[in-house]
């Protein structure tokens, strides 16, 4: 199953369109975005079209395949065994769903630990929903990164009442092993501290990697756990608006599904989400292996690339999505006007580490989910403006 870039959206892009519109630069490299610069697998096209056939798009009920095709993906996946009929709670959207577990976990006013430098996102939903964040910064040795668990205790213990982790992690694309899960869970446990987990970068793991659902660890760890899922990332679908929850704590499950009552988000859902998924977690797995292998050729060219063309500066190593983090902290620029100095200077639209918070400044973030000879004009632009500032 081939790899088929996108060649002309019938909606302009936010990726694309919106950036290339907002500079002017008709030369504009985006890699900022995350979205892939391929078609979403056939199976999954096959799928929409089909129901755009059939003529109806009104209100869908759920059928019990989609149950089902989850179950049987995750016990196969994930050797995780769910009842999909209780803990499966489908939402409008990835954020969607952390908005809602994010209100039933905490209160305003509670302290909520991130895991830094983290997607901005987090940071600014905490915050606008009355909450505040407590950053733990990750720390890097040989080049990737890991938790500092002294840290994390100091930051739990303070008050904390919500640890909300990306496994795996956006940027900087760890795929946290299960020895450290165990130890995230065993600090959560003892300071009382519920767990929210998005995983939405699951179906992106590098060959010889492995992601671990925390909530799989043990029963008194799913209890506390919310963990968020969708096909958005793994198959460029996040135009379709649909993503899920994973609640096993039969309680927390009830709250969450009357919030969703209050806010009538339980009454219909997205047809296109719907079909999408049940296409994606059954027959796209060879496509699936298509793209991961693009994205560590892309990725290790541009590690390799780096190393060799720009002094002191390195791609961090990833087990997971497809993003590559660069470190360009050697650069004589200021963190915080890193990203706008090369759209400025390379017209490369990319993400600002320093809007990740602590440990992102001198860091950006390039979504390497695109074709190879876009991964090489980015390398060559990334060298010629780092050379006007070693």
């Amino acid at each position: 199953m081939e790899l088929r870039p996108v060649i002309q959206p019938i909606l302009p892009t936010l990726k694309w369109d919106e950036e290339l519109e907002r500079t002017g630069y008709e030369d504009a490299l985006c890699m900022g975005t995350a979205d892939m610069d391929f078609q979403s697998p056939e199976p999954i096209l096959n799928a929409l079209n089909r129901l755009t056939e059939s003529g109806h798009l009104g209100y869908p009920k759920i059928p019990d395949i989609y149950f089902q095709t989850i179950k049987s993906r995750f016990k196969k996946k994930y050797n995780w065994t769910i009842d999909p009929y209780t803990s499966i709670i489908p939402v409008v959207g990835t954020y969607t769903a952390a908005y809602l577990a994010l209100n039933i976990l905490s209160r305003p006013s509670d302290r909520v630990t991130i895991l830094s430098p983290e997607h901005f996102c987090f940071k600014r939903m905490i915050n606008l929903n009355g909450r505040e964040t407590i950053e733990c910064p990750l720390v890097i040795k040989d080049n990737r990164y890991y938790v500092d668990f002294s840290s994390l205790e100091a930051c739990l213990s303070s008050g904390t009442k919500l640890l909300w982790i990306n496994n795996p992690h956006n940027p900087t694309g760890r795929a946290w092993e299960k020895r450290e899960l165990l130890e995230i869970a065993r600090l959560c446990r003892k300071y009382n501290v519920f767990i929210l987990s998005d995983d939405v970068y699951a179906d992106l793991i590098y060959k010889g990697k492995k992601y671990t659902p925390i909530a799989t660890l043990a029963e008194d760890i799913s209890d506390i756990t919310v963990t968020l899922f969708s096909t958005s990332k793994g198959f460029n679908t996040t135009g379709l608006k649909h993503a899920f929850m994973v609640v096993e704590n039969p309680e927390l499950a009830k709250q969450i599904k009357e919030f969703t009552d209050a806010l009538d988000l339980s009454y219909g859902h997205s047809s296109y989400g719907i079909q999408a998924l049940l296409a994606a977690y059954s027959e796209c797995d060879t496509w699936s292996e298509r793209l991961m292998e693009r994205i560590e050729e892309n990725h290790s060219y541009l590690s390799d690339f780096v190393n060799a063309k720009i002094p002191g500066c390195s791609v961090l190593k990833a087990d997971a999505t497809y993003f590559a983090w660069i470190d360009l902290r050697a650069l004589k620029l200021e963190g915080k006007r890193l990203a706008y100095t090369f759209e400025k200077d390379e017209h490369v639209i990319v993400s600002n580490g320093h809007d990740s918070g602590k440990g992102g400044n001198g860091f950006i973030r390039v979504n390497i989910a695109t074709t190879k000879d876009k991964v090489e004009d980015f390398a060559h632009r990334l060298e010629r403006f780092s050379s006007r500032y070693i």
